[in-house]
Protein backbone atom coordinates (compact mmCIF):
# COMPACT_ATOMS: atom_id res chain seq x y z
CA UNK A 1 0.00 0.00 0.00
CA UNK A 2 1.62 3.63 -0.94
CA UNK A 3 2.57 5.88 1.85
CA UNK A 4 -0.61 8.64 2.46
CA UNK A 5 0.64 12.24 0.99
CA UNK A 6 0.25 14.60 2.89
CA UNK A 7 -1.21 17.89 1.27
CA UNK A 8 -0.10 20.96 3.24
CA UNK A 9 -3.55 21.68 3.76
CA UNK A 10 -4.83 18.09 5.05
CA UNK A 11 -1.15 18.52 7.18
CA UNK A 12 -2.60 21.66 8.97
CA UNK A 13 -6.14 20.55 10.02
CA UNK A 14 -4.84 16.95 11.00
CA UNK A 15 -2.57 18.99 13.11
CA UNK A 16 -5.01 21.32 14.51
CA UNK A 17 -7.65 18.98 14.69
CA UNK A 18 -5.19 16.60 16.57
CA UNK A 19 -3.35 18.42 18.71
CA UNK A 20 -4.10 16.67 21.82
CA UNK A 21 -4.02 12.96 20.23
CA UNK A 22 -0.68 13.92 19.21
CA UNK A 23 0.67 15.45 21.79
CA UNK A 24 -0.35 12.08 23.46
CA UNK A 25 1.10 9.87 21.14
CA UNK A 26 4.24 11.90 21.62
CA UNK A 27 4.57 11.65 25.03
CA UNK A 28 6.89 8.43 24.62
CA UNK A 29 4.25 5.98 26.02
CA UNK A 30 4.17 2.27 25.13
CA UNK A 31 2.80 1.69 21.53
CA UNK A 32 4.37 -1.02 19.84
CA UNK A 33 6.10 -1.04 15.84
CA UNK A 34 2.89 -1.71 13.65
CA UNK A 35 5.22 -3.47 11.39
CA UNK A 36 5.49 -7.01 11.98
CA UNK A 37 8.79 -8.41 12.14
CA UNK A 38 10.26 -9.51 8.83
CA UNK A 39 7.59 -7.96 6.76
CA UNK A 40 10.32 -5.27 4.50
CA UNK A 41 9.13 -3.11 1.72
CA UNK A 42 10.66 -2.07 -1.16
CA UNK A 43 8.11 1.31 -1.11
CA UNK A 44 8.44 4.55 0.15
CA UNK A 45 8.34 4.31 3.91
CA UNK A 46 6.57 7.52 6.25
CA UNK A 47 4.29 10.37 5.03
CA UNK A 48 4.67 12.25 2.08
CA UNK A 49 4.12 16.44 2.53
CA UNK A 50 3.12 18.23 -0.39
CA UNK A 51 3.97 20.82 -1.00
CA UNK A 52 7.01 20.28 0.98
CA UNK A 53 7.67 22.25 4.94
CA UNK A 54 10.19 25.31 4.80
CA UNK A 55 12.98 24.73 6.92
CA UNK A 56 12.93 26.96 10.18
CA UNK A 57 14.62 29.87 10.01
CA UNK A 58 16.13 29.73 13.50
CA UNK A 59 19.37 29.56 15.55
CA UNK A 60 19.79 26.70 17.71
CA UNK A 61 22.67 26.10 19.74
CA UNK A 62 25.26 22.97 19.59
CA UNK A 63 25.88 21.01 22.31
CA UNK A 64 29.79 22.61 22.51
CA UNK A 65 28.03 26.09 22.62
CA UNK A 66 27.95 27.39 19.15
CA UNK A 67 25.49 29.11 17.17
CA UNK A 68 23.75 26.68 14.90
CA UNK A 69 21.91 28.63 12.54
CA UNK A 70 19.23 25.91 10.99
CA UNK A 71 18.77 27.08 7.36
CA UNK A 72 22.38 27.97 6.50
CA UNK A 73 23.91 24.86 8.34
CA UNK A 74 21.83 22.36 6.52
CA UNK A 75 21.94 23.98 3.18
CA UNK A 76 21.82 21.75 0.30
CA UNK A 77 22.63 18.36 2.90
CA UNK A 78 19.82 15.25 3.52
CA UNK A 79 19.11 16.16 7.04
CA UNK A 80 16.73 14.32 9.37
CA UNK A 81 15.66 16.40 12.04
CA UNK A 82 13.78 15.30 15.41
CA UNK A 83 12.32 16.98 18.33
CA UNK A 84 12.46 14.45 21.33
CA UNK A 85 14.02 14.75 25.21
CA UNK A 86 17.08 12.10 26.45
CA UNK A 87 14.73 10.58 29.30
CA UNK A 88 11.99 9.42 27.07
CA UNK A 89 11.56 5.77 27.62
CA UNK A 90 10.54 4.69 24.08
CA UNK A 91 10.09 6.63 20.93
CA UNK A 92 12.82 8.74 20.79
CA UNK A 93 16.25 6.37 21.70
CA UNK A 94 13.56 3.80 19.19
CA UNK A 95 14.04 6.08 16.04
CA UNK A 96 17.78 7.15 16.81
CA UNK A 97 18.70 3.40 16.81
CA UNK A 98 16.52 2.88 13.74
CA UNK A 99 18.56 5.81 11.95
CA UNK A 100 21.83 4.49 12.76
CA UNK A 101 21.42 0.90 11.95
CA UNK A 102 19.78 2.28 8.41
CA UNK A 103 23.20 3.89 8.11
CA UNK A 104 25.42 0.65 9.20
CA UNK A 105 22.88 -0.99 6.19
CA UNK A 106 23.36 1.44 3.73
CA UNK A 107 27.54 1.37 4.17
CA UNK A 108 28.57 4.13 2.07
CA UNK A 109 27.37 6.18 -0.51
CA UNK A 110 24.71 8.22 -1.05
CA UNK A 111 22.25 8.03 1.92
CA UNK A 112 24.86 6.84 4.01
CA UNK A 113 25.59 10.32 6.16
CA UNK A 114 22.28 12.29 6.72
CA UNK A 115 22.81 15.45 9.06
CA UNK A 116 20.56 13.91 12.32
CA UNK A 117 19.97 16.68 14.44
CA UNK A 118 18.03 16.12 18.02
CA UNK A 119 16.47 18.98 19.43
CA UNK A 120 16.28 18.71 23.27
CA UNK A 121 12.97 19.84 24.19
CA UNK A 122 12.92 19.38 27.93
CA UNK A 123 15.51 22.44 28.19
CA UNK A 124 16.09 21.83 31.98
CA UNK A 125 17.02 18.23 31.29
CA UNK A 126 18.65 17.85 28.08
CA UNK A 127 21.97 19.91 28.99
CA UNK A 128 24.81 20.12 26.55
CA UNK A 129 26.46 17.05 28.59
CA UNK A 130 23.41 15.10 28.58
CA UNK A 131 22.71 15.17 24.92
CA UNK A 132 26.45 14.71 23.98
CA UNK A 133 25.93 11.60 26.34
CA UNK A 134 22.69 9.99 25.16
CA UNK A 135 23.78 10.59 21.29
CA UNK A 136 27.15 9.30 21.74
CA UNK A 137 25.44 6.24 23.04
CA UNK A 138 23.97 5.50 20.05
CA UNK A 139 25.45 7.37 16.78
CA UNK A 140 28.37 9.89 17.79
CA UNK A 141 27.36 11.29 14.41
CA UNK A 142 24.19 12.47 15.68
CA UNK A 143 24.41 16.55 16.45
CA UNK A 144 22.60 17.63 19.94
CA UNK A 145 20.86 21.15 19.73
CA UNK A 146 19.41 23.28 22.28
CA UNK A 147 18.48 26.93 22.92
CA UNK A 148 15.80 28.95 25.02
CA UNK A 149 12.79 27.42 25.00
CA UNK A 150 11.33 30.43 22.83
CA UNK A 151 13.57 29.31 19.62
CA UNK A 152 12.86 25.55 20.03
CA UNK A 153 8.77 26.05 20.15
CA UNK A 154 9.82 28.51 16.83
CA UNK A 155 11.33 26.06 15.42
CA UNK A 156 8.39 23.37 16.20
CA UNK A 157 5.96 26.02 15.12
CA UNK A 158 7.31 26.74 11.88
CA UNK A 159 6.42 22.38 10.81
CA UNK A 160 3.36 23.49 11.97
CA UNK A 161 4.34 20.56 14.70
CA UNK A 162 1.38 20.30 17.72
CA UNK A 163 2.90 22.22 20.60
CA UNK A 164 5.50 20.92 23.34
CA UNK A 165 4.44 20.23 26.31
CA UNK A 166 6.04 20.26 29.86
CA UNK A 167 3.74 18.68 33.01
CA UNK A 168 3.57 19.82 36.15
CA UNK A 169 6.64 18.02 38.43
CA UNK A 170 5.00 15.01 40.77
CA UNK A 171 6.28 14.22 44.47
CA UNK A 172 9.60 13.21 42.59
CA UNK A 173 10.13 15.88 40.67
CA UNK A 174 9.35 13.78 37.13
CA UNK A 175 7.21 15.70 35.43
CA UNK A 176 5.37 14.34 31.57
CA UNK A 177 7.32 15.52 28.17
CA UNK A 178 4.97 16.00 25.12
CA UNK A 179 6.44 16.50 21.02
CA UNK A 180 5.70 15.38 17.84
CA UNK A 181 6.54 12.22 17.47
CA UNK A 182 7.78 11.65 13.92
CA UNK A 183 11.10 12.94 12.38
CA UNK A 184 10.92 15.44 9.63
CA UNK A 185 13.21 14.29 6.55
CA UNK A 186 14.79 17.81 4.82
CA UNK A 187 15.98 16.38 1.09
CA UNK A 188 19.37 19.11 -0.62
CA UNK A 189 16.16 21.36 -2.57
CA UNK A 190 15.71 22.46 1.72
CA UNK A 191 11.92 21.25 2.16
CA UNK A 192 10.54 18.98 4.44
CA UNK A 193 9.39 15.68 1.56
CA UNK A 194 8.64 13.16 4.39
CA UNK A 195 7.88 12.53 7.80
CA UNK A 196 9.02 9.33 10.30
CA UNK A 197 7.44 7.90 12.89
CA UNK A 198 9.46 6.40 15.41
CA UNK A 199 7.51 2.61 14.23
CA UNK A 200 9.56 3.11 10.70
CA UNK A 201 12.02 -0.03 10.21
CA UNK A 202 15.73 0.40 9.33
CA UNK A 203 15.29 -1.75 6.33
CA UNK A 204 13.06 1.17 5.05
CA UNK A 205 15.02 4.00 5.99
CA UNK A 206 17.85 2.04 4.38
CA UNK A 207 15.77 2.06 1.34
CA UNK A 208 14.32 5.62 1.57
CA UNK A 209 17.28 7.40 2.59
CA UNK A 210 20.01 7.33 -0.81
CA UNK A 211 16.57 8.09 -2.64
CA UNK A 212 15.96 11.33 -0.39
CA UNK A 213 20.05 12.11 -0.76
CA UNK A 214 19.32 12.04 -4.85
CA UNK A 215 16.32 14.59 -4.67
CA UNK A 216 14.17 12.34 -5.40
CA UNK A 217 11.19 11.74 -2.28
CA UNK A 218 7.99 10.35 -3.95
Amino acid sequence: MTAPTWTRRRFLATTAAGTAAAALLAACGSEQAGTSAGQESTKWGGDLVDPGLAKPDVTLTTTDGKPFPFRQATKGRLTLLFFGFTSCPDQCPIWLNSVARAREQIGSGPGSDPQVLFVGVDVQRDTPEMLDEYLGRIDPTFIGLTGPESAIAAANKALYFPPITLGSPDENGDYAVGHYSKAVAFTPDDLGHRLYGYDVRSTQLAHDLPLLAAGTYQ
